[in-house]
C-alpha cells in the first residue's frame, strides 16, 4: 500500500464511536445490488484488537497499522442491512502493515475467515479446548476461527493484504 492511498482514511475509534459515518451509503434503489470502492468506509486501526494482557513487544498485543475498507458491515454500530439471508456480520479488505499484527482475540458469537490476497500472513488460534495451531499463510490461503477459539495474526516483512469475512455463528 502506497502513502498516497493512505491519506483517506478514517481512524477506528472515530469510526466506531460516532454514528456519522456510514459503511456505505445508499444512494437509489438500485445501489443494494452494487457497490463502488470510494462509497466504502476506508478505516484504520492502530494496534488492531490491542490486548493489554501481553507485553508491547509481543505481537499478541496488536501493533502497528491495520487499513480496512469496509466491504459490507452487519455489526450492530454499522449495520446496513445488506445481507440477505442475516449470517454476515461483516466483510473487510484489510492491509497490514509489515510486522502489525492484529492482537490475540476470542471469537464468542461469530465466525471469521482470513483469506491472503498479498504478501504472508503468521496466523495463530487456539481451540476451546486449549490446543494450539500456527501456520505461515501465502496468497491464496485460508484462516478460520470458529465460535470459542481465540486467535492473532502478525504481517509478514512485505505486510499482508487479505479479505476477512465475518459471519454469525450458529447458537
Amino acid at each position: 500500500m502506497k502513502d498516497k492511498d493512505r491519506t483517506d482514511y478514517i481512524d477506528g475509534m472515530t469510526f466506531h464511536a460516532s454514528g456519522s459515518f456510514s459503511v456505505y451509503p445508499e444512494h437509489s434503489p438500485g445501489d443494494r445490488y452494487f457497490k463502488t470502492s470510494s462509497d466504502m468506509a476506508h478505516v484504520v486501526y492502530h494496534n488492531a484488537h490491542e490486548n493489554p494482557d501481553f507485553p508491547p513487544a509481543d505481537p499478541r498485543r496488536g501493533k502497528g497499522m491495520n487499513f480496512c475498507k469496509w466491504i459490507a458491515s452487519e455489526q450492530p454500530d454499522k449495520a446496513e442491512h445488506f445481507s440477505f439471508n442475516g449470517n454476515l456480520n461483516g466483510i473487510l479488505e484489510s492491509f497490514l502493515e509489515p510486522g502489525a499484527s492484529v492482537g490475540w482475540h476470542r471469537h464468542d458469537a461469530t465466525e471469521e475467515y482470513y483469506y491472503v490476497l498479498e504478501g504472508s500472513l503468521y496466523a495463530e488460534c487456539q481451540d476451546p479446548s486449549g490446543r494450539k495451531f500456527e501456520k505461515i499463510l501465502n496468497p491464496g490461503d485460508l484462516h478460520r476461527v470458529s465460535s470459542g477459539m481465540s486467535h492473532y495474526a502478525k504481517a509478514g516483512s512485505g505486510g499482508a493484504r487479505f479479505l476477512a469475512i465475518i459471519v454469525k455463528a450458529e447458537k
